[in-house]
């Protein structure tokens, strides 16, 4: 019998730390990471964006179905992944719930936070350096007054989903944390049918 592949889902509010975790992970895990960040600033790149609300939004909602698609495809294939982007319950949960139903891959959830003065401060410098890419819609917004990090913790939050959840205190995740995360997360992606 074939093992079940698993998607490692990794969400929270934005500036949470879910990027910097997806990746670390991706690469010692051996996993492929589908991320909607990722697919929007292609799509911004490829397409030659424009630096308004109005297109940055599109792409949001484009990088979201093929999201949904490119963990479909590798599910299909029989892999498992990491996928990673501030999933909110209202509009993941029933996406999720139909391709876990179709394809029976297993489920864990990690959701990153951190305190809200951290978030908030990893949020705005992002955008005051000038790092963050042009297609995103808060690059655009970015005020203290627009960003509550407190509302945000409680609007991205685990998914109504199966499977084993973990949170994630990305503003205190040290080398030991990290590491007890890691050897949580390899006893659990060991293949069964």
């Amino acid at each position: 019998m074939t093992p079940r592949p698993t998607v490692l889902i990794v969400t929270g509010a934005p500036a949470a730390g879910k990027t910097t975790l997806s990746r670390r992970l991706a690469r010692e895990l051996s996993l492929p990471l589908v991320s909607k960040d990722d697919i929007k600033e292609t799509l911004f790149d490829t397409l030659n964006g424009s630096d308004d609300e109005a297109w940055a939004k599109q792409l949001g909602i484009a990088s979201w179905h093929l999201l949904y698609q490119h963990a479909e495809n590798l599910v299909t294939a029989g892999i498992s992944l990491i996928t990673e982007s501030n999933f909110e319950a209202r509009f993941a949960d029933e996406r999720w719930q139909q391709l876990q139903k179709k394809h029976g891959f297993r489920i864990i959830q990690l959701l990153c936070w951190a305190d809200d003065e951290i978030v908030t401060q990893r949020y705005l410098a992002r955008i005051a350096d000038g790092s963050r890419h042009p297609g995103h819609v808060d690059r655009i917004q970015a005020s203290t007054d627009r960003y509550d990090a407190a509302a945000l913790r409680e609007r991205f939050t685990f998914l109504n989903l199966p499977g084993e959840r973990q949170a994630v205190d990305t503003g205190r995740l040290n080398t030991n944390e990290y590491d007890a995360l890691l050897y949580w997360l390899r006893e659990r992606l060991q293949p069964f049918p």
